[in-house]
């Protein structure tokens, strides 16, 4: 609960996708007040303010950014927008979220990284991790896997469609353009799991390309057509049935839909993380889409099945608890075991819901979001690093850490 009562922070969302409607939206019409909704689409904002409440719909952003009276933007676009919608919020003064990927440059990182250090707006970068992750870095960091040396995160499953793995059924410019970054930026999930456990990268090698040029989408009329029908705030998630629409667009694919990434932490830990997987169906027994970390006194496997994580230790007295086999189940923050991608199961853990309110309270108390602009730029860092080094065929070191720039190194 905000230390400020019941104040509402007043807001403005611009990106009325099938992001902004299924999860930002419904929540913020209960813990915010909705002043204004933005879209090149008239269509989707007469529908956000039917369905959500929204006072005034803009299909100018800047116009939204100097007319409406909003202390905060919701930037829920495509990411070729991402830098210069947040740099323009920024130097009016707004509190920003944005929406994953940060950004797709190291330029545009760290020119967000200095507006919002230098205007001392509240910035928070999607995505956000269930807080279980803290226990499971706390036993880490304690001794539970001895020294962690080997982490993998191979996107093969799981059997049900998973939109980042390749086969995204809508939203050219959010997936499959050249100013989308491709398959990688819709996914720093992963980077961000890796880092919230094992602290900083050191390194990334990586090797990237365009596998599966021709491709096939849901014209973006039918999420119009969608919207048009709802009638529920709380039950116009697009996800429900475009999973099911038949893809009769044919595109190009113009950003990288392979890459690999072999990252070195700090810590000393080497991994991979692979996405890509343009054709769904795989066996239930040959999944291995959650991340696995091995070390020399213990493991930790990421699981599907309701809980967040599973520990064995050599130090089983570090483990809170143990079963018959002598693993210890970290449970999730919340009751994920009906929990099937990507609506969120009430009860369950719901990032878009948990971010929206840490950066809601971080504006009404004056503190800092989770994951800041640091934290977002080091991300970005080690997605860019994968297609720099794919690129020069040569190992990136990492420029930045989960805290800021990074020592230059001493002379040899």
């Amino acid at each position: 609960m905000s230390s400020q009562g019941n104040r509402k922070i007043k807001v403005g969302v611009v990106g009325c996708g099938v992001v902004a409607t299924a999860y930002y939206l419904p929540y913020l019409m209960r813990h915010a007040d909705i002043v204004a909704v933005c879209d090149i689409d008239a269509a989707r904002t007469e529908a956000c303010r039917r369905l959500y409440g929204a006072k005034q719909a803009y299909a100018d952003y800047d116009e939204m950014i100097r007319r409406a009276d909003i202390e905060a933007v919701f930037i829920l676009t495509g990411p070729g927008t991402h830098a210069e919608f947040t740099l323009t919020a920024v130097e009016a003064g707004k509190h920003v979220l944005l929406q994953k990927p940060m950004a797709l440059t190291m330029e545009d990182a760290d020119a967000i990284v200095d507006a919002v250090r230098r205007t001392g707006v509240k910035a928070l970068i999607e995505p956000s991790n269930d807080p279980a992750y803290d226990e499971v870095r706390q036993l880490i960091e304690r001794g539970a896997l001895g020294d962690p040396y080997w982490f993998s995160l191979v996107e093969t499953g799981p059997d049900h469609y998973h939109a980042s793995l390749g086969g995204n059924p809508y939203g050219l410019e959010a997936f499959f353009s050249e100013d989308s970054g491709g398959m990688l930026f819709d996914y720093p999930y992963a980077p961000t799991q890796i880092c919230s456990l094992l602290g900083s990268c050191k390194n990334v090698m990586g090797m990237a390309k365009i596998s599966a040029p021709d491709r096939s989408i849901v014209p973006e009329a039918r999420y119009n057509e969608f919207l048009a029908e709802a009638s529920d705030p709380d039950d116009a998630n697009y996800w429900d049935v475009v999973l099911d629409l038949p893809k009769t667009e044919n595109i190009r694919m113009d950003a990288p839909d392979n890459v690999f990434s072999l990252y070195e932490m700090d810590n000393g830990a080497i991994g991979v993380f692979h996405v890509g997987r343009p054709f769904h169906p795989v066996l239930p027994s040959a999944t291995g889409s959650s991340l696995q970390i091995f070390g020399t006194g213990g493991n930790a496997l990421f699981s599907q099945d309701g809980k967040l994580a599973s520990i064995i230790s050599e130090r089983e007295d570090l483990l809170p608890d143990t079963d018959s086999r002598g693993w210890y189940h970290v449970p999730v923050s919340g009751d994920l075991s009906k929990a099937v991608w990507p609506k969120p199961v009430p009860g369950g853990f719901n990032y878009y819901h948990y971010s929206s309110q840490n950066f809601i309270d971080c504006i009404l108390e004056d503190r800092e979001p989770i994951v800041n602009v640091e934290w977002g730029r080091h991300i970005t860092e080690m997605m860019v690093a994968a297609i720099e080094s794919s690129r020069t065929g040569k190992r990136y070191d990492m420029k930045t850490t989960l805290t800021g720039l990074r020592e230059p190194a001493e002379p040899t």
